[in-house]
């Protein structure tokens, strides 16, 4: 397996829709719609982890001035240029390439860019079980989210940049 980490492009949106729906449920998963607008809005900050040429994992989102990240960001249109921080809207990863080290790299590729960009932090949702994981990459719990996206009770993670990566 030799995992390459890049930018998105346009004509990758088949692949990056097809982990989505294998990550999230139709509810709390983007849409078709949402990553075309995502790769046009913020085509900086829209990763993907290749193995070949098959799409294998994905990880995007938008600066933002908000202190975490909000459920209009979610939305196309909902992103805004600029901002102290960096959301992350979706990690995702094809289930057969998990538990393999591909969504970290996503995460730490993502730092990375955040930290060259010069952003002050790197913000987050996720489920009760995820916090662990997110904890390894420097997130701290900030409690239960605002957001509502998906009807799941999320929780705030935010990972400040001047940490040591």
């Amino acid at each position: 397996m030799s995992i390459v980490i890049r930018h998105a492009r346009p004509e990758d949106l088949d692949g990056i829709c097809a982990v989505e729906q294998a990550g999230f449920p139709p509810a709390e998963g983007a849409t078709r719609a949402a990553f075309a607008y995502r790769l046009s809005a913020f085509p900086q900050w829209f990763l993907v982890a290749e193995d070949g040429n098959a799409i294998i994992g994905l990880i995007n989102g938008p600066e933002t001035s908000a202190p975490f990240l909000c459920d209009r960001l979610y939305e196309p249109g909902g992103a805004e240029e600029g901002g102290p921080t960096l959301a992350i809207l979706g990690l995702a990863v094809l289930p057969e390439y998990r538990r393999q080290g591909v969504a970290g790299q996503l995460i730490q590729s993502y730092l990375q860019l955040a930290r060259a960009a010069g952003k002050q932090r790197v913000v987050l949702t996720c489920k009760e079980g995820l916090i662990p994981y997110y904890e390894k990459f420097g997130f701290v719990n900030r409690g239960v989210s605002a957001s509502v996206h998906g009807g799941v009770v999320w929780y705030d993670m935010e990972r400040a940049m001047d940490l040591v990566p």
